[in-house]
């Protein structure tokens, strides 16, 4: 269902609920409206409470110095935000079968850190660091690079995950922090439901789930088991939220050659009814804007995610 932008406007009626009645904590991903971290921070700060780091200054969050994360958490008392969820990109581009060297890359425009899981274990340790230092709780990961459509049954393939993922969970508890698995169409799980059930079976508080809807939605573009595609994203969303903590909302058309970007509220997702259970619920999960669109829809796409907050 495509939801149009006088759609949007009138979402708190629509929904059936009073205006301010059950919102949702609103953030963006900075580097969304701009690679220079002050200058997005001087350009949202005013309409968004939260802000989520992915990249900055052209280098992921896990790779910053310290003088960068000394500038940092200046920045961010300087225009008094809330920092949501570190975005790294680990455990993305890491084997889980091969070896480095046979990882493809797939964007030149989303920057990721690359190595073998050793090397991304320890990179985490540097952003256990820095979620202390810059105040959030949360740390995103990703649930490993597709290497191979053929990866053998799912039970399967979750044991080879938990057993590649313990040693990061450990750090995880030992220092208080927790862990969100976001659902990607680059990886193994790339939908919150796959996602969902490697978090429940790790058996831990401190692995739960950032869900992206967008990449739900988009998810048939792979080979998926029948009880995962088969799910609606209100029964997907129904089935997982117990352990979701962070949303990410971005917006679809989908079109005969796959699936386009649109600004947010101008594509094929219902955000209208999604937004509305997640208000029921009262998760207390930030909810962060991912545009992925041009320049000029950026604007446009926060107009319209704000209006639906």
């Amino acid at each position: 269902m495509a939801v149009s932008g006088d759609q949007i406007c009138s979402f708190h009626h629509a929904c059936g609920m009073a205006v301010g009645e059950g919102t949702m904590k609103s953030g963006i991903i900075s580097d969304q409206v701009s690679m220079d971290f002050e200058e997005a921070l001087h350009d949202i700060h005013e309409q968004f409470e939260y802000i989520e780091i992915h990249s900055l200054w052209n280098k992921t969050v896990e790779d910053l110095s310290d003088s960068e994360a000394g500038k940092v958490e200046a920045l961010i008392g300087k225009y008094h935000v809330k920092v949501s969820c570190l975005s790294t990109t680990l455990f993305l581009m890491c084997p889980l079968f091969g070896d480095v060297a046979s990882l493809k890359k797939f964007s030149d425009d989303f920057l990721v850190f690359t190595g073998d899981e050793d090397e991304h274990t320890e990179r985490l340790r540097r952003c256990l660091e820095l979620a202390g230092r810059f105040g959030t709780q949360y740390i995103r990961i990703f649930p490993f690079r597709l290497e191979r459509e053929d990866s053998g049954e799912f039970e399967e393939l979750l044991m080879r995950m938990k057993e590649s993922l313990s040693a990061a969970l450990s750090l995880a508890e030992k220092e208080g922090k927790t862990l969100l698995l976001e659902n990607c169409p680059h990886s193994y799980l790339p939908r919150g439901n796959m996602t969902y059930e490697l978090s429940f079976s790790m058996g831990s508080r401190n692995l739960m789930l950032l869900y992206d809807i967008g990449n739900s939605f988009t998810s048939e573009r792979q080979q998926l088991p029948g009880r995962f595609s088969s799910e609606s994203l209100a029964d997907e969303y129904e089935a997982i939220k117990s352990r979701i903590r962070h949303f990410h909302f971005k917006d679809y058309r989908k079109t005969r050659r796959g699936f386009r970007h649109v600004a947010f509220g101008a594509g094929d997702i219902d955000y209208a009814d999604l937004s509305n259970r997640i208000k029921q619920d009262n998760l207390h999960a930030v909810v962060s804007l991912e545009p992925e669109v041009g320049k000029r829809d950026i604007k446009k796409s926060i107009s319209n995610f704000l209006e639906m907050m």
